[in-house]
């Protein structure tokens, strides 16, 4: 019964929250190296096989609802094989599919973030034991940061941590676990050394996307493709002294921060007393490493799920490679507390790029609206 609850859940999770994309999230796929070489382009290229030229409506649509599908499927179908074997490890599933991590996910309907987290599921489906699993996992990572640089600190530390979790405590299982986080780094310096972009070049790129577009596009999602850090860190600077900035991050970040930090939790107490340091910072590098993108990008919502979904993935990985980790969930996750954080999770909403104004019918956006109740 457990396991079917979990399948309505992440039915029920894709209904509510698959919507058409909106335009910036649309652009976001359009990107190709018809101009030259530039980040977040691989994934444009790879459509125009199939659209040719010119991308309908219809086709964009069928594109955003492919890939988020994708990445969400294979996020469920990743639980269900490692989260199957007790009714601890279902409710820690039934949790997952009803965060509202993942209902952020699945609205962002169409965006890059969900390739990403696809790829990541394929290159954890392997025994990471085996050389295939790390040549896997350092391809995964480079195809990764060609569809977008946020593959680096969104999961090559998960993909490290796996790696090392497989063989803890030796100085092999270590190299073994830094390759794809060294392979994502050269590869992101590459790319922002080969793809900078002049405001020319930038406008360049606004007309022909909308050129290849039979929709309007969303004209800021283009040009933020050719912003590099210096740029972003000036952007980011000026947003730290405005009010919405800091609301965003109150009522999207911080609900998003504590998820994170119950996994972090989690996680440490499932590694058990024996787990090495290494293998703890590891755990807790893979969970806050894409909040780190909060210093040069605004994406609040985006980083923070991506930081919970990594954990949900990393308790996950714990489990499957430590002895006695079931046991002690078995221990934690009872049903007083798998209720709380239920409760907590299925009243709660962040912002998603495709919901516009919908968050506002719930916590805590919700307040926003009952500020009327001050000022009619």
């Amino acid at each position: 019964m457990l396991k079917i609850v979990a399948a309505v859940s992440f039915l029920l999770a894709v209904v509510n929250n698959l919507l058409p994309p909106k335009a910036y999230s649309a652009t976001q796929l359009l990107y190709d190296y018809s101009l030259g070489p530039i980040r977040r382009g691989l994934a444009g290229e790879l459509l125009g096989v199939f659209t040719g030229p010119h991308v309908s409506v219809g086709e964009i649509h069928a594109a955003a609802a492919l890939v988020t599908i994708i990445g969400a499927t294979g996020f469920y179908l990743f639980l269900r094989r490692w989260l199957a074997s007790g009714r601890a490890q279902i409710l820690l599933m039934i949790l997952a599919l009803n965060s509202f991590a993942f209902a952020s996910l699945v609205g962002n309907t169409g965006y890059l973030d969900a390739i990403l987290l696809g790829l990541v599921m394929a290159a954890l489906s392997l025994d990471p034991r085996s050389r295939l699993s790390v040549a896997l996992k350092v391809l995964a990572v480079l195809i990764g940061v060609l569809v977008h640089e946020n593959m680096l600190p969104y999961f090559s530390m998960l993909l490290a941590f796996d790696l090392y979790l497989a063989r803890p405590g030796t100085g092999q299982a270590l190299v073994r676990a830094s390759l794809p986080v060294i392979a994502g780094a050269g590869m992101v310096a590459a790319l922002f050394l080969s793809t900078h972009t002049t405001a020319e070049q930038a406008q360049a790129l606004v007309t022909h996307l909308q050129d290849k577009a039979e929709f309007r596009i969303a004209t800021d999602a283009a040009i933020v493709s050719a912003s590099g850090f210096a740029r972003n860190l000036t952007y980011m600077e000026q947003q730290h002294g405005t009010l919405h900035y800091w609301v965003w991050v109150l009522f999207d970040g911080l609900p998003l921060a504590l998820m994170s930090l119950w996994l972090i939790w989690l996680g440490l107490r499932l590694l058990g007393r024996q787990a090495t340091a290494m293998t703890r910072l590891l755990l807790v590098g893979a969970i806050i490493a894409p909040l780190s993108l909060n210093l040069v990008a605004f994406d609040v919502v985006r980083f923070g799920v991506a930081s919970v979904l990594v954990g949900f993935l990393a308790v996950a990985l714990v489990l499957r490679h430590t002895d006695g980790a079931a046991q002690r969930l078995d221990q934690i996750l009872t049903w007083p507390h798998f209720l709380l954080v239920l409760v907590l999770n299925v009243n709660i909403s962040t912002m998603q790029i495709n919901e516009a104004s919908g968050h506002m019918a719930q916590f805590p956006w919700v307040l926003l609206n009952q500020l009327k109740w001050f000022a009619p």
